[in-house]
């Protein structure tokens, strides 16, 4: 006893020479192992002796203590490392193999880092429990996540890491996320790393990210750090799958292309790190080609082409490659052709990043417009033929031509592309980067007269342009030809001969016309010829109902045959129609002529675009292009916009649900591509022809009023037109404002400002995460495992039952109006809402002028005066018999951005309206977290704003969610003088029924937007009790009523009040004190009821930590 004694004591003491740096290291480690290899349980004794003392004394000195915790941590790594194997002497090989394999594992068995990390998990208390200081929990953690890298199977360990996951501290959270990337991968640590992904503290995230392994379970949380704000989170995203290049395939095409635009990131560090990743899969899938296959290069076109113009940069060799095998003829974009389509990317995009010289020296010109020929003549007998003929007219447009045979082949290669290539036709505006058939046709036609996009205006570029387009619409008139019929058929009335072009499709469109009016008249009398034939079979008039029958027989063969001749008529119109229009588009959006001199392209206006509108039975996609063209026009030409601006106004309105039958998806969808149109042709012009011989100041306005006061349902189309007109007009806006409130416009920054804090599809609420993240998990086990394996094994014996139970679907509570639009919307288009609304808000500020910053105080004062704040109010919704708490945005946060941006004296127009809310409905304030809100941006109050506490106390809000603002709050500051003080509540609501009412006749909807009416929840959020119970330890005076109470569980206040004793009313301090003996062991039997094993269950500490 007393050499193990000795033993232990040697090792102790050498312990503490090497952690106060008396010994050198290796010294140290020489002597350790010497007494381990002598008697390891003696040097095991000693370091969890010394483990004992660094976890006790880390809250005295924590920087010290996590040293010597990575000391203790490397001695037991050496020890495990350098530990010999007996193996007897003399022995043959197999034996001496026996003899290592056996002393290996037994030295497994028995490792000093294993035995170290079982006494570890010991001194933390084990599952479930831990220590309170903050310090001593942080080195355990810290002790656990170093020594489970020696031990990665250790299933203890990994229990007590997923805990300390969910630990507050993000300190906490970072190590043992740091550990759970060398335990081993189960479900429960990847779901518990996928949620620490999304951790608010940026190390925490990083770490998460690290510690991941590419699967299918990780994949989703993995493509979302994609988009992260911190540069140090994006590269370890590509860290991390250049380790893993085979989880590649984990990812689909859409996300895949988004992890390889990464390197064009706008940080060296991730571009560094998507780099690696790159290079790695560039090595596992064998090509650059094949990189780019695993893209979506057709479905998002922008997304291809930034992903292969990344991958032409960094792959040149194999980039030449692509150039060589498109002018050999062998892409062709047959029915396998998904490579023939990224080698004609790939071709394109290194074509555009090669130096001249080596351009000019690698592609032929005659060959290349060889290839586009043939590709031209395929490119609608082929799937993917239309796609690589897009990429050689890119080549084409790119490369210079020398020769005038080259030239002339290249002219007529563009005109052949415009009256026969298959059209990209689209309703609204072409992308900068992608361009159309038509795009690339007319680019090429320019290049051949010797125009380029930016030259000086002169005589000669003039009428270089006037040639331009008289060629452009020559191709239109022998476009226009088949449609404009015999001259007699429409010589009487219709005027084809005067008007040419200008009644191209009358003809057509009227037999369409009386086509439709048969249609209609046919599908009338089948459902009267059903209803006589019921009645005559009801009165046995079997005859007559015989002759009714081939009545309709006759009737539907009719139908039939005026459908076939409709369709064809339509397609033979439409396409003629579809690609004029947008041939004309693109010559008005490359030419830079001036229109007035320019008559050809000038003439397309009164000639083509208006009576293309003004056609009997017009398709709706037809429409949109003609209104798109005239659009195009008017951005171009003021006389035309001015023309031509009742007719946007006008269909701008129609949108309005009022204005418009009960409409079916399709027709709304229509509406809403026609008013996309519109709107950007709206901000457009207002922004061109702004100047002295424009348009004036109310035609200006006026284009603000209709962007702003659109539904709803189509408030996505507004969104960057009213951004690019606030951001060049805003100064108009304030100027009018300051005369007479412009209620639109502020209606809309209010409702922009709330859709850029959006929250959609919002599931749990944070600490209802961590609640639930806390609970006790069910780890994978050997037994859990056979157990699972033996149910499914009886399961497939006896047959499944025919008994399905339903998934649990989503039940919305009261007060939640917008729960089927919310649904309708696409997830992706709302997160790229929010993205742009959020620079346009951080820009807005910014701009030069002092209309910027009141228009973000206007947005936020728009919106607690109208209403829209009601929609960030927490509503429960109940999902499988569990309430998950939802809103349509976060207050806290977005008044925490318009705080920060602005200025002291605007700040305190802030807290007025933020309080203003907690007096007109203070139950319903506290579940939108309005108190919670200010209590963030207390340290920087505004002067004033102690007594605007004060008086909203006195004006009816709750006392005890602003106490936390009276406390500290300085109590000398006086309440601003201002002729806008707070309203008593009767006040603030009528005149927010005024407001509404105001907009009502302006022809917003705002119960669309957010009800007038929001039932307080019987029920309170997770972290609201957590909240409750850390700001009200004693039991405040209202929890203690509501516990004597039997009505109805009112829903406690954010913030409970920490005032004296004195301040509670004696008769609520009365029967609280009278309750305080029963209380406690009430409180302690209902603990004990909820506990599954009574022997384990424990009480707290005192009776104050009940609550």
């Amino acid at each position: 006893m007393s050499a193990g004694a000795d033993a232990i004591a040697n090792a102790v003491q050498v312990l503490e020479q090497y952690i106060s740096g008396e010994v050198a290291e290796a010294n140290a480690l020489s002597q350790l192992l010497h007494l381990h290899q002598t008697n390891d349980k003696c040097v095991v004794a000693a370091l969890a002796e010394k483990t004992n003392t660094v976890i006790a004394n880390a809250d005295k000195g924590s920087a010290a203590a996590a040293e010597a915790g990575n000391l203790l941590v490397g001695v037991a790594r050496h020890l495990d490392t350098n530990a010999e194997a007996e193996v007897p002497a003399g022995a043959s090989k197999a034996a001496k193999a026996a003899g290592a394999k056996a002393a290996a594992t037994k030295a497994a068995a028995k490792s000093v880092s294993r035995h170290l990390l079982d006494h570890v998990l010991i001194l933390t208390g084990g599952q479930n429990r831990a220590a309170k200081d903050n310090a001593i929990r942080a080195q355990g953690c810290s002790l656990v996540a170093d020594l489970v890298l020696a031990v990665p199977g250790h299933q203890k360990a990994q229990e007590k890491l997923l805990e300390f996951a969910s630990d507050r501290l993000p300190s906490i959270r970072e190590r043992a996320v740091r550990g759970l990337g060398h335990v081993t991968s189960t479900p429960a640590v990847e779901q518990t790393l996928c949620a620490r992904s999304g951790d608010p503290f940026m190390a925490v995230r990083s770490s998460a990210v690290r510690s991941m392994h590419v699967s299918s379970g990780t994949a989703a949380a993995l493509i979302k750090r994609i988009d992260d704000v911190e540069a140090c989170v994006r590269a370890e995203l590509f860290r991390t799958l250049a380790r893993e290049p085979a989880g590649g395939k984990q990812f689909g095409p859409a996300a895949f292309g988004r992890l390889c635009v990464g390197l064009t990131d706008r940080a060296s560090a991730v571009r560094s790190a998507a780099g690696q990743a790159v290079d790695a899969w560039h090595k596992f899938f064998g090509s650059a080609t094949a990189v780019l296959a695993r893209c979506d290069v057709q479905g998002d076109e922008a997304l291809g082409d930034a992903v292969a113009g990344a991958l032409a940069a960094r792959f040149k060799e194999e980039g030449i490659a692509a150039v060589k095998a498109v002018l050999s003829g062998s892409v062709k974009g047959d029915t396998n052709g998904i490579d023939d389509v990224c080698t004609a990317l790939l071709a394109r995009h290194a074509v555009t990043v090669m130096r001249e010289d080596d351009r000019d020296e690698l592609i032929d010109a005659p060959l290349l417009l060889q290839r586009t020929n043939e590709a031209l003549g395929s490119s609608v007998t082929k799937p993917h033929g239309a796609f690589v003929l897009r990429q050689l007219l890119y080549i084409v447009a790119f490369v210079d031509f020398c020769d005038e045979s080259s030239r002339r082949r290249a002219e007529r290669l563009a005109e052949a592309t415009l009256q026969r290539a298959p059209l990209t036709t689209t309703s609204v505006a072409p992308s900068a980067n992608v361009l159309t058939m038509a795009d690339l046709g007319i680019l090429i036609m320019r290049k051949c007269t010797g125009l380029c996009k930016f030259q000086p205006r002169s005589a000669k570029i003039q009428a270089l342009e006037a040639q331009c387009s008289a060629r452009g619409v020559l191709l239109i008139s022998d476009l226009c030809q088949p449609l404009q019929g015999a001259p007699e058929a429409d010589a009487s009335g219709s005027g084809d001969d005067e008007a040419g072009e200008g009644q191209f499709a009358t003809r057509l469109s009227n037999r369409l016309q009386e086509l439709n009016d048969a249609i209609e008249e046919r599908l009338q009398r089948r459902t009267a010829f059903v209803a006589q034939k019921k009645k005559a079979i009801a009165n046995e008039e079997f005859i007559q109902a015989q002759r009714i029958k081939e009545a309709t027989t006759k009737n539907d063969t009719e139908l039939t045959h005026l459908e076939k001749e409709h369709l064809q008529l339509k397609a033979e119109r439409d396409g003629i129609l579809l690609r004029v229009l947008a041939i004309i588009r693109s010559m008005l959006r490359w030419s830079g002529s001036d229109l007035q001199k320019d008559p050809a392209l000038f003439g397309t206006l009164e000639r083509i675009m208006r009576p293309v509108v003004s056609l009997p039975a017009l398709s709706e996609n037809v429409e949109v292009a003609a209104i798109a063209a005239i659009s195009t026009f008017c951005v171009r030409d003021v006389v035309s916009a001015q023309t031509h601006w009742s007719l946007f106004l006008e269909l701008m309105r129609a949108i309005r649900p009022e204005n418009q039958p009960p409409m079916d998806s399709k027709y709304k969808q229509h509406l809403k591509n026609r008013s996309a149109v519109v709107a950007s042709a709206l901000a457009d012009c207002a922004l061109v022809h702004s100047g002295s011989n424009g348009l004036d100041r109310d035609e200006i306005m006026s284009a603000a009023h209709a962007l702003g006061a659109v539904p709803f349902y189509a408030r996505h189309v507004a969104v960057e037109p009213l951004c690019r007109w606030l951001l060049g007009l805003g100064h108009v806006f304030f100027e009018e404002h300051l005369r007479e409130p412009v209620l639109e416009l502020q209606w809309a920054l209010g409702w922009m400002l709330v859709e850029a804090f959006k929250q959609t599809s919002q599931d749990l609420d944070d600490a209802e995460v961590e609640e639930e993240q806390r609970a006790p998990r069910a780890v994978a086990t050997p037994a859990n495992a056979s157990h699972a394996a033996a149910a499914t094994k009886a399961a497939r014996q006896r047959g499944t039952s025919w008994v399905q139970r339903p998934a649990p679907e989503p039940v919305p509570m009261e007060g939640d109006k917008n729960a089927e639009d919310e649904e309708e919307e696409d997830p992706a288009e709302a997160m790229a809402t929010a993205s742009k609304l959020m620079q346009f808000f951080g820009l807005l500020p910014k701009l030069p002028g002092k209309h910027s910053a009141p228009m973000l105080s206007l947005a936020v004062e728009s919106i607690a005066e109208t209403g829209l704040w009601r929609r960030s109010v927490l509503l429960p919704h109940m999902v499988g018999g569990k309430a998950r708490w939802r809103r349509g945005f976060s207050w806290p946060q977005l008044f925490t951005f318009a705080h920060e941006r602005l200025a002291a004296d605007m700040r305190f127009r802030l807290w007025r309206c933020a309080l203003q809310l907690c007096i007109s409905d203070p139950a319903l304030a506290t579940y939108a977290e309005v108190p919670f809100a200010l209590v963030q941006v207390m340290k920087d109050a505004p002067a004033g704003a102690a007594g605007l506490v004060r008086e909203a106390v006195a004006l009816g809000a709750d006392a005890a969610a602003l106490s936390p603002l009276v406390s500290r709050l300085p109590p000398s500051e006086k309440t601003k003088e201002s002729s806008d003080g707070l309203l008593p509540r009767a006040e603030a609501k009528a005149a927010e029924k005024e407001r509404r009412a105001q907009l009502a006749e302006l022809g917003i909807n705002c119960d669309s937007w957010a009800p007038a009416e929001v039932q307080t929840p019987d029920i309170m959020p997770a972290h609201h009790r957590m909240k409750l119970a850390k700001g009200d330890k004693g039991g405040s005076a209202a929890a203690k009523k509501r516990g004597a109470d039997a009505g109805p569980i009112v829903p406690p206040s954010l913030y409970q009040a920490s005032a004296p004793a004195q301040q509670v009313p004696q008769q609520q301090q009365q029967p609280a004190q009278a309750g305080d003996a029963g209380g406690a062991g009430a409180k302690r039997r209902r603990c004990l009821s909820k506990t599954k094993d009574e022997a384990t269950a424990h009480l707290p500490l005192r009776d104050a930590d009940l609550d």
